[in-house]
């Protein structure tokens, strides 16, 4: 049972967005106006210490909160907002936002920016206390009014506080869109909290979506992020985080040492409420391994926490965890854990952590049973999830209405100066003026109204290629079936819009050898490394699958053929840069492709897999270690002479 909670990101997963969202909160406060984009000195110590200890960092809070101006009292008690609820204290948190929006009123400079900004902590204080949809639609209208201010840190705050509330309904595509967002944008100000929540963030998605790199290399990059800083509470995260994506990989015995790690960490810092969090993911990996008393005895150990906390979708899961494991054992007092749990049905809790409550109900019904009560809680969880999946749609749609009037205004705004700068022109040429602004709107409008319409079109096959996405075993790829049904969808798709496509076949050189030599634990080591740097080579909707073997498909839309050899280097410096064990460094490994673009000479995908073939053969008859391209039938040339300069200084391939 647990297995199938597992499939999709599980609602353990998203306990602590709250608290994670808290923290991204509390680590993206802005500048003073008319300054370069900074943090306001007196947070600094509270940033560092909520990093590695929440607790300190609000003594530090109330020890310095009364010497301060009115606008720096400001920004600390929004910073105090975020670690109360870190603390999952969100009646504390919602108090300090009410304080800080009274003090507003006394800062003589305050601006739309400080308006803007609080109402991000205000969203944030409510996550979880009120539904992700509206939470959602309120983000969406703070990021339309925050757009033409043009403030980088807000902006990328807003993305941050999106990241988690799409998770939290579920949609994972967009959530993955956004946490890109945010890892660039967090990189680029020199956020590291944001960067290393997004790297979270995406480590924990990875598992769930095809062409992603290994969910481990995004929880590592995080790691190295925060490089030599203390940082236990960020670090916890990490360790509870990785716990549960091992669990849902099937690596039981890794994922339980990495949740006992995380509770080490928040026994060292006091923090009960993280203990009971991380207990609970840890129950449910022992009731999957078939232990359910040892299930009741942790989860009944941190039942006072939680009791403590306003957070009901943790009450439910711990309520869920004891059903369940008293329903394996057929005990008769499972009823009146049943009882207890109807308390919590009028609690605001995400659907799927409804839905998986419900059928946890029906369980203990049926242990005793009470099969007609049991058919009756399934019918209601079918009915949450029903509910669940078009909250995740409306929430995709949100976001893309979000964009398009971003953009509408934006349009808007330019044509407001051009139609002031045309007041100063004669009148007929102001009305020439105008018609062609008129038909500026209509073409933006038609482009918005398609832009919508294909996009649309493309959620709705990526939902249906979804289905077919199988991954392979080894390196965590799409295998061979999952990237040819993508490469089809693709070349139907480009063929008919006119878009530019390229595929690519690539083999790793002298790979057999390699097996002989090394033997092939060192050659399924080498595989995974070509996966893993490709995973940082390929970007959207560029795709990897392994084809057979050692030979692997690229599908490239949107990608001209003159492209192919500047990103056949790309891959060559990713995979020469990867640390192999079993082979020594530089390991001298290579590669070998062929390419061919969509054009009037291809008919079929086949056709155009044939040619890619041809030109990987003749890559490998020219001396391996080079590209060979050709389009529309026609070859073109490689990686030259550059390719047979490495080629001739590998001849030794370390192997």
């Amino acid at each position: 049972m647990i297995a199938r909670a597992c499939r999709f990101p599980p609602t353990g997963a998203l306990r602590r967005l709250g608290r994670a969202c808290a923290l991204v909160a509390v680590l993206a406060l802005p500048s003073a106006p008319n300054a370069a984009p900074s943090l306001p000195e007196p947070l600094r110590p509270l940033l560092e210490r909520s990093l590695d200890d929440p607790r300190e960092a609000l003594a530090l809070a109330d020890a310095t909160l009364d010497s301060l101006d009115s606008e720096s009292r400001f920004w600390q008690l929004l910073g105090k907002a975020a670690v109360y609820t870190l603390l999952d204290r969100p009646s504390d948190a919602q108090r300090s936002v009410d304080e800080a929006r009274a003090r507003l009123g006394r800062v003589p400079t305050a601006t739309p920016r400080h308006h803007l900004w609080l109402e991000a902590y205000a969203i944030g204080s409510l996550f979880r206390r009120e539904e992700s949809a509206s939470l959602i639609a309120r983000s969406v209208e703070l990021r339309r009014a925050a757009a033409p201010l043009g403030d980088e840190y807000l902006l990328c705050e807003i993305s941050a506080g999106d990241l988690f509330l799409l998770r939290e309904t579920y949609a994972l595509d967009e959530a993955w869109r956004v946490a890109e967002e945010t890892e660039r944008c967090g990189r680029k100000l020199g956020q590291l909290h944001l960067e290393t929540s997004a790297l979270i963030a995406m480590g924990s998605m990875a598992s769930s979506l095809s062409g992603k790199a290994p969910a481990e290399s995004y929880f590592e990059r995080a790691l190295e992020v925060l490089g030599v800083l203390p940082a236990r509470f960020q670090r916890g995260w990490i360790e509870w985080e990785m716990g549960n994506t091992l669990a849902r990989l099937g690596q039981t015995e890794r994922a339980a040492r990495c949740f006992e790690a995380s509770l080490s960490r928040s026994r060292e810092i006091g923090d009960a409420t993280g203990e009971a969090i991380v207990t609970l993911d840890l129950a449910a990996l022992r009731l999957s391994q078939g232990e359910p008393q040892r299930v009741i005895d942790l989860v009944r150990g941190v039942l006072p926490a939680l009791g403590q906390t306003e957070a009901p979708a943790r009450l439910a899961l711990a309520r869920g965890l004891l059903i369940e494991a008293l329903a394996q054992l057929k005990r008769p007092e499972v009823l009146q854990e049943i009882d207890k749990a109807r308390a919590l049905e009028r609690a605001v809790l995400p659907a799927p952590d409804r839905a998986r409550l419900l059928q946890r109900v029906a369980e203990g019904h049926a242990s005793q049973g009470q099969f007609a009560q049991a058919y009756a809680e399934l019918r209601r969880a079918n009915e949450a999830l029903a509910l669940g999946q078009q909250s995740k749609r409306d929430a995709q749609l949100l976001r893309l209405q979000a964009r398009y009037e971003i953009a509408r205004r934006e349009a808007e705004l330019a044509d407001l100066r051009h139609r002031s700068e045309a007041d100063r022109l004669a009148l007929q040429a102001r009305e020439a003026q105008q018609r062609a602004l008129w038909a500026a709107l209509a073409a933006l409008a038609g482009l918005g109204l398609a832009g919508a319409w294909i996009g649309l079109r493309a959620l709705r096959r990526r939902r249906q290629l979804a289905e077919l996405e199988l991954r392979d075993e080894l390196t965590g790829m799409p295998d061979h079936r999952a990237v040819m049904a993508f490469a089809q969808e693709q070349f139907d798709l480009c063929r008919r819009l006119g878009i530019e496509l390229s595929v690519a076949l690539v083999n790793l050189d002298h790979f057999k050898a390699i097996n002989e030599r090394h033997g092939q634990t060192t050659g399924d080591r080498v595989l995974r490394a070509f996966a893993q740097a490709a995973g940082q080579v390929l970007h959207g909707q560029e795709r990897l699958g392994r084809f057979d073997g050692d030979q692997w498909l690229l599908v490239m839309p949107g990608t001209a053929i003159d492209e192919m050899p500047a990103l056949f280097e790309r891959l060559s410096a990713a995979i020469a840069a990867q640390s192999i064990q079993g082979l020594s460094q530089p390991h001298g490994i290579t590669l070998s492709m062929g390419a061919a673009s969509l054009g009037d000479a291809f008919d079929s995908l086949e056709s155009l897999m044939e040619e890619a073939d041809r030109q990987l053969h003749r890559a490998k008859a020219e001396g391996r270690a080079c590209v060979r391209c050709a389009r529309a039938g026609r070859a073109d040339g490689g990686v030259g002479a550059a390719a047979g300069d490495r080629r001739r200084a590998r001849q030794a391939v370390s192997v």
